[in-house]
């Protein structure tokens, strides 16, 4: 028992120090989505579909403020798109090692559909070399998980703290 109630606090542990790097995106009517700072000078990535627009783009920041956001640039085959916040000094996760992730590891996905962070559990159940996407695009390496996504959520299987 010990065990899992460490666990648990490492997880929340994990989850409080990696929620500064995700932010809130609003680029489409109603239903925020999520991204995550991939860079400190204001890059952010996030799904291509979750913009319906491409001008008066908001980002939630994790401090609770707001800042605009220019797209950079999207691609519908991989379903990323990158923004530019006007914001500095932006909390950033770093690329795990390629082999770290392996099948069976435990995943969090990270949302801040609004103001505060959401986060559920799963498992990364496969991982596979490159791939072409369904709409014709070119992915270096696949992780798939059993993680149930809520609306607004993103998940980051290869990045650590």
């Amino acid at each position: 028992m010990t065990t899992l109630i460490e666990l648990s606090h490492e997880m929340g542990e994990t989850v409080e120090a990696a929620s500064s790097a995700v932010v809130r995106i609003n680029g489409r009517r109603r239903i925020p989505a999520s991204g995550i700072a991939w860079s400190e000078d204001g890059l952010v990535i996030t799904a291509n579909h979750v913009l319906r627009r491409d001008k008066k783009i908001t980002v939630g920041l994790a401090d609770g403020t707001q800042a605009s956001a220019q797209l950079v640039g999207r691609d519908p085959s991989t379903d990323l798109a990158l923004l530019k916040v006007d914001a500095a000094n932006l909390f950033t996760l770093k690329a795990a090692e390629d082999d770290a992730v392996k099948v069976g590891n435990l995943v969090l996905a990270l949302g801040r559909p609004g103001v505060s962070i959401q986060a559920t559990l799963g498992i990364v159940s496969a991982v596979g070399s490159g791939w072409r996407t369904r709409r014709g695009g070119q992915a270096d390496r696949i992780i798939q998980t059993d993680v149930l996504m809520y609306p607004g959520s993103v998940s980051y299987t290869h990045l650590t703290l």
